[in-house]
């Protein structure tokens, strides 16, 4: 009953461990094209082109496949999830077989969940390689075979065609080791070194099912199946052969369509197969084994197991050898033997090549359960009704689940936060502007293979630019050969392979936004750039110095749409020696605001040079990006040049921003379809007119009193009926309304009434976080609702489900404001000044001495002007003043301090924050709350005799109003507290 139990429970772990690890995978999945082989293998099997040795024939078939049977999404994010979901298939197939040659189902579960963790296995798993599939395989192959020993030791010896029973068994029945034997031959047609497995798993079919390989008939039937997977191979020739016939060669290869270590005929046909150009290290480095064993295997293994996996493996491996020894030596041999290929190869990801190692360490390392239980199955119980029984259960249990928190769970953070960091769209973001650059029809760009496999993504997986081609590697002979063949247009993609120096006395580059032109030295380099409309500007670092940069040509569309860019090129010649940071920013404004910007330097960063010379002529291209729901309007361009950004040059204009002309941004096509990752979450819309599409906190993190930013994107499902206010509310954990703000779109510049069907709206909202707000992670979210005129709220809908009429955003985690004060210290000059019921003004301490007979209720000094001069020192005073709040405030009011003359004129005065370095802004006070402000004042040297007052008071930013001091009866007096009197002497 007890057997029975399991055998019904495990499907269910078998289940879990599938979605649990797709779930894992998919959520860090790559979500775009890589480069490399990652880039290779994403778009190879879409093109069905030929990669290099050895072909993975049945990787590319199967993709091709997967890309047809499944036309959802991104064609690199297709072959990414294809990865993940042969890695989560792989575990319950390794759950099933382990769960039989352990002989236990903790055992089973402490291995598989060791490798499925294994950063290794994490890594490729999310994205597009052969390795997954490979694993995959490798799992049947181990679960058809613990089927049939599980059946072998049910049956007993007698062989199973005498115990055929059902038609669904007739290949087991036949030969137990058919089906795995075919896998294995399909394995090895994914990838060859597959051929490594077959000395383990051979040992553990001789050791168990001796009498099928000892059967002339059976012999020769595992050889046809074995070797049938392999006829995948002759993809290669007929598809190379294919594409030469149609292409050529060489354009095939520049295609990415076809490898160019594949060669036409027999011999090539072999150094292909046996990858002749990467093996030659496993002959000559066999002497470097015992060395690389300690430098390069062992850092593997801790940085995939950690140290102290590495040890329960060891001790977990020697208890299989001597408890399951018929087991242990089969698995012994698929984990050594790979080692030292790995270790000569030299070659590719030599990780990803110890999988099936790293695999059987993970066997090993669930060892240490059936240790345990085999310790325990050896101590005798006193009574049969004991408690020993139950112990005898849990005990494996405990193992597995100590190693969670030791173990797993590390293993799990890790992975996640590296691969959630490490896998972007830069790559992406990177080709397609570069796709973008003015590039001539049918020319080439020069890059290292690695570089161009993207290029060669988006060539096929979005048709950008079929009619350019890849030239590899980078080397001179490589451009030679192009320019004599008759090719005209080359781009440099990528750094150059050693040859660098020297360079631009033998060829003409021209900086090309992200590229570098060549072109024979001979060649004008005027008549390389394309024909701008044309400008003549000059930019200088300041009005004495000379000219540096020429301006010779603009061109820019008159209209863009929001959510895509708006692509500036500029032509210039450098009139003299340029620095690197040479910085061009262009941007699209309106009055003082600017919607849109780019600032990226003149040099390329292929450029082989540190600098741009006198004389050089450069290409940039500018594609400002422009936010979606950026609203429909005429825009200026205009343009900045600097080195520093706090110094733009002068334009020979006279202005350091030179207006370019006006670009007209439209709203996007109805149609447009948001790709943000909250874009695929569903969308709120309230009364079926307004939907939000996407939101984002300027900060995750915020303390008590200090700032944030919401930015949301609102799109109109409808044109909305009216003028609506988007009520915006801080609230709490417990659903307190913290602090409310009405706020008109776009500061009201966007009436809702006036958005048009389909139309996207950006919008951002400066909040303050209470001083109040209680702390913690989810110490405040923001809750959004919409107002009609009246005062009543929309309704929200989340598909077509009524939701209320408000929507929740996600959680702020509050901080709390440290070394808060509430006890008033002493006071040399206690004010008490109430300013605006909202701070009070306690009093002041002031570093200087008073002069001796002067009255005291506020602060006196002589100062002579002669003392003045002479030491500046001598007219510097130090006020430490002391603020109470009153009431919690909402806006960041600061502090002024001026000395003014008889006259009202201010001869010198302090403006910020107030704190200790402005760092205790207004909003963060609490009621009774005290904070200490110190202020340093130093009078100007020519000070002229007379009596000074000095004021002190709070006012908003930038220009008022100040606060008001009010009298006993709340009346209004000044706007400032005279709090000093300074008489300059002669």
């Amino acid at each position: 009953m007890r057997y029975a139990f399991c055998l019904n429970f495990d499907p269910l772990i078998g289940l879990l461990l599938f979605a649990g690890s797709v779930y894992a995978y998919t959520i860090v999945l790559a979500p775009t094209v890589l480069e490399g082989d990652k880039a290779l293998f994403q778009y190879t099997p879409y093109v069905l082109g030929v990669t290099y040795p050895t072909g993975f024939p049945f990787y590319l078939l199967l993709g091709k496949l997967w890309l047809l049977l499944f036309p959802f999404g991104e064609i690199a994010w297709r072959m990414n999830l294809l990865s993940a979901l042969c890695a989560a298939a792989a575990l319950p197939l390794l759950y099933g077989a382990l769960r039989r040659l352990l002989e236990s189902r903790w055992a089973a579960l402490v291995a598989v969940l060791t490798f499925a963790t294994l950063p290794t296995f994490w890594h490729w798993a999310t994205v597009a390689k052969t390795y997954p599939l490979n694993i995959l395989l490798l799992a049947s192959v181990l679960y058809l075979l613990s089927l049939a020993l599980n059946k072998q030791k049910s049956l007993g010896s007698t062989p199973y065609a005498t115990r055929n029973t059902s038609i669904f068994r007739a290949a087991y029945d036949i030969s137990p080791l058919a089906i795995p034997t075919g896998l294995l031959g399909l394995q090895i047609s994914v990838h060859n070194t597959a051929i490594l497995l077959v000395p383990g798993l051979l040992l553990l079919a001789w050791l168990n099912f001796r009498q099928y390989l000892l059967d002339k008939k059976l012999a020769l039937l595992h050889a046809f199946l074995f070797l049938a997977p392999l006829l995948f191979y002759l993809y290669i020739p007929l598809r190379a052969e294919g594409l030469i016939a149609h292409y050529g060669r060489q354009e095939a290869i520049q295609r990415g369509l076809l490898a160019d270590f594949y060669q036409t005929g027999q011999a090539g046909l072999v150094d292909y197969f046996l990858a002749a150009k990467f093996t030659g290290g496993i002959v000559s480095n066999w002497g470097l084994i015992p060395e690389r064993f300690a430098t390069v295997y062992v850092p593997l293994l801790a940085d995939n197991f950690t140290l102290m996996g590495i040890g329960l493996g060891i001790i977990g491996g020697l208890a299989l050898a001597i408890l399951r020894p018929r087991m242990f030596w089969p698995l012994f041999f698929i984990y050594i033997v790979p080692i030292p290929f790995v270790l000569t190869y030299d070659q590719g990801e030599q990780s990803a090549f110890l999988l099936p190692s790293f695999l059987m360490f993970s066997i090993f390392l669930g060892g240490i359960v059936n240790l345990v239980e085999r310790l325990l199955a050896t101590q005798i119980s006193p009574s049969p009704s004991g408690l020993w029984p139950l112990v005898s259960r849990l005990l494996p249990a405990l193992v597995f689940f100590t190693l969670i928190p030791f173990l797993y769970l590390p293993q799990i953070r890790y992975n996640y936060n590296w691969l959630e960091a490490k896998w972007n769209r830069a790559i992406y973001d990177e080709w397609a502007d570069v796709l973008e650059h003015p590039l001539a029809e049918g020319a080439a760009m020069l890059a290292h293979w690695g570089d161009l496999t993207p290029f060669w993504y988006m060539q096929y997986a979005q048709n950008r630019r079929p009619d350019l081609r890849g030239l590899y590697p980078p080397t001179e002979e490589i451009v030679r050969e192009w320019f004599a063949t008759g090719g005209q247009n080359l781009y440099l993609a990528g750094p150059l392979q050693g040859w660098a120096s020297g360079v631009q006395e033998r060829y003409q580059l021209i900086p090309w936004g992200r590229l570098v032109r060549l072109a024979p030295r001979h060649i004008a380099p005027q008549t390389l750039l394309p024909s701008l409309p044309p400008v003549e500007v000059t930019f200088k670092p300041a009005a004495t110095n000379p000219a540096k940069l020429r301006l010779l040509g603009v061109d820019y569309p008159p209209q863009a749409s929001g959510g895509s860019d708006c692509a500036v090129t500029l032509t210039w010649q450098a009139l003299a020696d340029l620095p690197p940071e040479t910085t061009v920013s262009l941007r699209l404004s309106q009055g003082d605001t600017i919607v849109a910007q780019l600032d990226d330097t003149l040099l390329s960063g292929w450029f082989p040079s540190e600098t741009l010379p006198v004389g050089q002529h450069v290409l940039s291209y500018a594609p400002i990006p422009i936010p979606l729901g950026t609203l429909p309007r005429s825009y200026r361009l205009q343009l900045v040049v600097y080195t520093y950004y706090k110094e733009p040059w002068l334009a020979s204009q006279g202005t350091t921003v030179l207006d370019l002309g006006n670009v007209e941004i439209i709203s996007p096509p109805t149609n447009y379809k948001l790709t943000s990752p909250k874009a695929m979450l569903p969308q709120h819309d309230f009364n079926g007119e307004i939907e939000l599409t996407d939101y984002d906190y300027s900060v995750r993190r915020v303390g008590q009193g200090k700032g944030f930013a919401l930015k949301l994107l609102w799109r109109a499902k409808q044109q909305p009926a009216d003028n609506y206010t988007l009520l915006v509310e801080m609230v709490d954990a417990e659903g307190n309304i913290l602090r409310a703000v009405a706020h008109r779109p776009v500061d009201g510049q966007a009436p809702t009434a006036t958005w048009q069907t389909g139309q996207f709206v950006r919008d951002q909202i400066d909040l303050v976080v209470p001083a109040s707000t209680p702390v913690g992670t989810k110490g405040l979210r923001v809750r959004l609702s919409w107002l009609w005129p009246d005062g009543s709220k929309l309704n929200l809908r989340r598909w077509f489900l009524p939701l209320g009429d408000s929507l929740d955003l996600d959680w702020l985690a509050i901080t709390e404001k440290e070394g808060r004060v509430f006890a008033a210290p002493p006071v040399q000059y206690p004010i008490h000044a109430n300013l605006g019921n909202k701070v009070r003004l306690i009093g002041y301490n002031v570093a200087a001495t008073p002069e001796p007979g002067l009255s005291t209720r506020i602060f006196k000094q002589q100062i002579s002007q002669q003392a003045c001069t002479a030491n500046p020192d001598s007219c510097h005073i130090h006020f430490d003043f002391y603020w109470q709040g009153l009431r919690e405030m909402e806006e960041p009011y600061l502090v002024f301090l001026h000395v003014v003359d008889e006259q009202g004129q201010i001869v010198t005065q302090h403006d910020r924050a107030p704190g200790q370095r402005a760092k205790q802004p207004t909003t963060g006070w609490l009621p009774g709350e005290v904070v200490a402000d110190p202020i340093d004042i130093q009078l100007p040297p020519n000070t002229v005799p007379g009596q000074y007052s000095i004021y002190v008071g709070m006012y908003l930013p930038p220009e008022g109003p100040r606060l008001p001091v009010l009298d006993n009866q709340g009346q209004a007096g000044a706007d400032f507290v005279k709090v000093g009197v300074i008489t300059v002497i002669p």
